[in-house]
């Protein structure tokens, strides 16, 4: 059985759990699909718009509206481009409840099957774009039961799937998790940069290939060997490499860490944090975990929180352990997103620190996670939420590397789980983290006009255009022909001035 060890926290967010024997999961047979293998590509056709073949034999969706004639061209040109094989119903054997199914609009879903390692997520967006003819355009989620990787750990990571399974002697609830399968389907991130302000970073097997060389601020020393057993543990969370057959899984799996020692063992000065974040931000980072609780909030403190700030920084930090209505800085700045602590029945952790700055809220109690070179330890704390949320927010960076940090904070507290009590509350914010939702809301849907895929059709797409100008080279892939002649001519230009929005 594993049993709570008292820990004092001061200065870091989480206590550790002492760890005991482990029991085996139960047997589980789960169908493990590669990344590759997602090849098909769900579309919703506007209402009259059916699916033909063209007279090359390829593929085009065919409106009744002889506006949308042009529209049509682009669509086949798009359906060739990406190599599209089959274009079919979804539900090849129509529901029972047909006047049901029809209201709800299933009869208009297509799959289109593209090769497999191609871009979908790109397809889905030039899919979407083709306004008139289609409604929405998705990426086909693949998995078994989800996307669970095989690391050994992971049916003990409740906070990324929880079946009910018990955990430190309480059972959870089913379901209460952040969905973190389900944001997988859709991402299991890039190389996207994360500095982790804390106790240090030891090289675990899980992620020392992707731990960068940092710098110890109170040693004033490039050693960032982790001094109290509290940045290891986060770093997993964030960055654990998933399904690789061992351990654990953390949040994004291919992420690079950026350790920055900010405390001397696990205390510190608010000073070492301002210089270690004004550091990370000129190394590069662009987002920093900070699972740490200080409560005077200097000037200088915030000083490099505003310095971080202007310079498109997300910064996600800790409210405390103190179960009071204090919430910690850096946290309680508005700069910050502040990241309270459930547990495995989506209740507030009675340690986690409340009030009217509270952002969100993800799990923080017995969190299982990475220790030393090669171990795994439970702990408590909003520390171990926070890195939930960055962890998340790599993700959502993986799949629109232009969101802010006004945006970020939007999405993540609009698909949060909400939880008691009802509605916004000071006590876990909008509500519980939900990946899946925050990273699926996240994906961008480009215009087909915009040809620097900017989020808006203005002078440089038309730039882009111009030089485009004239007979296609490759008619599979040419710029600007958006109705599909192979010429880019006064027709396409009539197109892009009409999606004209920057």
């Amino acid at each position: 059985m594993l049993t709570l060890a008292a820990i004092l926290c001061s200065g870091l967010c989480s206590c550790a759990l002492a760890t005991g024997p482990v029991v085996a999961p139960p047997d589980a047979v789960i169908e493990q699909l590669p990344e590759s293998a997602k090849g098909h590509v769900l579309v919703k056709l506007a209402q009259g718009v059916r699916v033909e073949r063209d007279l090359q034999g390829g593929w085009k969706f065919r409106s009744s509206k002889a506006t949308l004639r042009t529209t049509e061209l682009a669509s086949a040109r798009v359906l060739r481009s990406i190599g599209t094989s089959r274009v079919a119903a979804a539900f090849e054997l129509a529901p029972k409840h047909a006047a049901l199914a029809s209201s709800i609009g299933l009869s208009r879903w297509v799959i289109v099957t593209v090769p497999e390692g191609s871009n979908t997520q790109r397809y889905a967006r030039d899919l979407a774009a083709l306004r008139g003819l289609v409604e929405r355009a998705e990426v086909d989620g693949v998995g078994g039961s989800a996307t669970i990787p095989n690391d050994t750990d992971f049916w003990f990571q409740y906070a990324l799937q929880n079946t009910g399974q018990t955990v430190n002697g309480q059972a959870g609830t089913v379901n209460a998790d952040i969905g973190a399968t389900e944001a997988w389907d859709l991402t299991t991130g890039n190389d996207v940069l994360i500095a982790v302000l804390d106790s240090g970073v030891d090289a675990h097997a899980e992620f020392s290939a992707r731990l960068l060389p940092g710098y110890n601020f109170p040693d004033n020393s490039t050693v960032t060997t982790d001094e109290c057993s509290h940045g290891t543990h986060i770093a997993g969370i964030l960055a654990a490499k998933g399904n690789n057959g061992v351990g654990v899984a953390g949040l994004a799996w291919n992420a690079r860490i950026l350790p920055a020692v900010v405390v001397n063992g696990c205390t510190g000065f608010e000073s070492d944090v301002a210089e270690g974040l004004v550091w990370a931000v000129d190394q590069g980072s662009r987002l920093v975990n900070m699972s740490l609780q200080f409560y005077t909030g200097s000037t200088l403190f915030h000083d490099a929180v505003l310095y971080a700030h202007a310079q498109n920084a997300i910064m996600v930090a800790a409210t405390g352990n103190n179960g009071n209505g204090t919430v910690a800085f850096p946290a309680r700045w508005d700069e910050v997103i502040a990241v309270a602590a459930t547990d495995n029945r989506d209740a507030r952790a009675t340690f986690s620190n409340f009030g009217a700055s509270v952002d969100i809220a993800a799990p923080g109690v017995s969190v299982w996670s990475t220790i030393s070179t090669s171990g795994y330890v439970l702990k408590n704390g909003t520390s171990q939420a926070v890195p939930h949320v960055t962890g998340t927010i790599a993700l959502m960076k993986t799949v629109n590397p232009s969101l802010t940090t006004a945006q970020i904070r939007a999405i993540l507290t609009a698909t949060a789980k909400d939880i008691a009590p009802a509605g916004s509350d000071q006590w876990t914010g909008a509500g519980r983290l939900d990946a899946g939702a925050a990273v699926a809301a996240a994906m961008p849907v480009y215009d087909i006009a915009d040809l620097n895929q900017d989020g808006i059709v203005n002078a440089q797409d038309l730039a882009i255009f111009l030089q485009s100008w004239g007979a296609c080279g490759n008619c599979d892939s040419c710029l600007g022909d958006f109705d599909g002649n192979c010429i880019v001519d006064s027709p396409d230009l009539t197109i892009l001035l009409s999606r004209w929005n920057g």
